[in-house]
């Protein structure tokens, strides 16, 4: 009986928070054109929906938001219902318990100190591979001014010889080229770039208005809601393209991936410090604070 009561009032506010994502969605979510579709969305339900994966974990968290996504639509319908993308802002609800479950008690401090460690070594990676890349001539259309028996790798560096070596034999070699370059230079470079400005905005917002035992959990949940809305904004990118906004697959996928990704970057950043303040307020109730995965 006592975990049947358990469950209960696990679910009975997991519902709470569900009702409460889906009337600010039906009423203040406002969508953004892109490429001649409505590819991007502003709300704030999300904060809402957020939290059942992380107070009760990651199936709490699968249910919650795929509910939110589906009932959401039937509320307020925009377009054509694809139930594939119900299924990936689930999966997102479950990797974001996952995630929580496994980082929402590690130190805060190290944490910090572990994400400007990999952001600095980022950072230098991809200005050595930029610089290494330039000197040895290795650009996106390297393959077109040379032919490919000429190639001697022997004097290039060791990011320009790995770079040749899995390219220079595939089918398209110019595209993987380009691929890969954009891997180890922007890719590299974008990951630091936002690990600094994920570290800065921590510190900054922490500073100015969080003042309560709500902000320990910051870097936790900024990686936590960050990595979670990456992979959701990656897949539902694939299925747009796919399914309903197909003239977005004549456009290269980094110029429409690239926007939606700032936007869920800066919107998870944001929402992060509002989740950080409601778990603060459930922590202070202990009939509440009983329920959860993990103490908070």
């Amino acid at each position: 009986m006592k975990n049947s009561s358990f469950y209960v009032r696990r679910i009975t506010i997991s519902a709470v928070f569900l009702s409460i994502s889906l009337v600010l969605k039906t009423l203040f979510t406002f969508y953004i054109p892109m490429f001649g579709q409505n590819g991007m969305s502003i709300n704030i339900s999300g904060i809402f929906s957020i939290m059942p994966s992380i107070l009760f974990g990651p199936v709490y968290g699968a249910v919650t938001s795929g509910l939110s996504d589906l009932l959401g639509y039937l509320l307020k319908p925009m377009g054509t219902y694809i139930p594939l993308m119900t299924l990936v802002v689930a999966a997102g609800g479950f990797i974001r318990g996952v995630l929580w479950s496994v980082l929402g008690n590690k130190d805060s401090k190290k944490l910090r100190i572990a994400i400007a460690v990999c952001s600095v070594f980022l950072l230098v990676a991809g200005i050595c591979n930029m610089t290494f890349l330039s000197a040895d001539g290795i650009d996106k259309n390297f393959y077109e001014h040379v032919q490919k028996e000429e190639i001697n790798t022997d004097n290039m560096h060791l990011v320009s010889k790995m770079l040749i070596t899995r390219t220079i034999d595939t089918k398209d070699p110019s595209g993987n080229l380009s691929t890969y370059i954009t891997f180890v230079t922007a890719g590299i470079l974008g990951s630091a770039v936002l690990g600094i400005l994920l570290l800065t905005a921590d510190l900054f917002i922490s500073k100015k208005f969080l003042h309560g035992t709500g902000k320990g959990q910051i870097p936790q949940l900024l990686i936590t809601m960050v990595g979670s809305g990456l992979v959701v904004t990656t897949l539902n990118t694939v299925v747009l393209r796919e399914t309903i906004f197909t003239a977005w697959k004549v456009l290269p996928f980094a110029v429409v991936w690239i926007p939606r990704v700032i936007e869920e970057i800066l919107g998870n950043t944001i929402k992060a410090y509002f989740v950080s303040i409601l778990l603060g307020v459930f922590r202070k109730q202990p009939g509440l604070n009983e329920l959860t995965d993990k103490p908070l």
